[in-house]
């Protein structure tokens, strides 16, 4: 059982942003959110069940990872859902993978805020996202690999009154690779994603248009299980790969300067196996971060299978 639950979300990982206060607020996907999955390999048949939770105290570093006065208090809540209909294509075993994500923010210490009450906090739904397609084959030698691609849908929230919102407002489509050794209660993963995010209106005087600059993010983890428990080490690496780039009422598209999001972390990871359900946490601790907000992160993970 400990070895089926282990693989639930493997791919699909799922999949929030980070926070940062910029004109795209969120980063598409949350990094470290597969940390301790077995990316390479979806479950046997079955509906799978899991609630994320990620809280974190942060700053908002410029270039050259310098703090600012800028706090941001993120809670996130993850619930998702994953389906293995048996199906087989290419060789390969199918899921599918649906995730919507609840954010609660506050934000103090020289964000841009507009009018209204309680400017600096607030909560809402993330944007959705669907992942259709997983496809998961078993290699020898213990080794696993998937392919996944997932659509990021523009429908969170929309409080215009919160410096930091809880949608990006655009469309985004991720595709991304997982990689598994499973051996002798040994699981080593590396899973590899990257957001290609489409413009969006910005809702601006200043300008028509705006586009985040597309984001790599590797994920991976180490662990080994005894018994119930089970023990490792994770971390990630985030890289906006270009700058956000807007479109001026006259047509004309600038880059913008300092724009480019880096972050990197690594951290233990602990869980138990109940029978049935296992419940997992993890710890993240801030190596570097460069425009972009960064902390203490601190995540559990309930993984139920119906």
């Amino acid at each position: 059982m400990n070895k089926i639950l282990n693989t639930v979300l493997a791919v699909g990982g799922v999949i929030v942003g980070g926070q940062a206060l910029a004109a795209e607020n969120w980063t598409t996907r949350l990094p470290g959110v597969t940390e301790g999955l077995t990316s390479g390999m979806v479950p046997p048949e079955g509906i799978y069940a899991v609630n994320e939770t990620f809280y974190s105290p942060t700053h908002l570093y410029s270039p050259g990872s310098k703090d600012t006065p800028v706090r941001l208090d993120a809670f996130v809540d993850v619930p998702i859902i994953e389906w293995v209909p048996g199906l087989r294509f290419l060789g390969a075993d199918y899921a599918v993978i649906v995730a919507q994500p609840f954010t609660n923010i506050t934000t103090t210490g020289g964000a841009t805020l507009s009018n209204g009450p309680n400017l600096g906090s607030g909560n809402g739904w993330y944007d959705t996202l669907i992942v259709p397609a997983v496809l998961s084959w078993s290699l020898p030698h213990d080794f696993h690999v998937a392919t996944q691609i997932g659509v990021w849908l523009p429908d969170g929230s929309k409080d215009n009154r919160m410096a930091v919102k809880n949608s990006n407002r655009y469309w985004a489509v991720e595709p991304g690779i997982g990689v598994s050794w499973l051996h002798d209660g040994w699981a080593v993963n590396l899973l590899l994603t990257y957001d290609v995010n489409f413009e969006k209106s910005a809702d601006s005087s200043a300008y028509k248009d705006y586009g985040s600059g597309d984001q790599f993010i590797a994920e991976y983890s180490a662990t080994k299980t005894l018994g119930k428990w089970t023990f490792g080490v994770g971390g990630y690496a985030l890289t906006q790969l270009q700058k956000d780039e807007v479109t001026g009422w006259n047509g004309a598209r600038t880059r913008l300067a300092n724009s480019e999001a880096r972050k990197y972390a690594i951290g233990p990871i602990v869980g138990y196996n109940f029978g049935p359900v296992i419940l997992q946490a993890y710890y993240h601790e801030n190596i570097k971060t460069e425009n972009y907000v960064g902390g203490n992160e601190f995540w559990t993970r309930l993984l139920v299978p119906f």
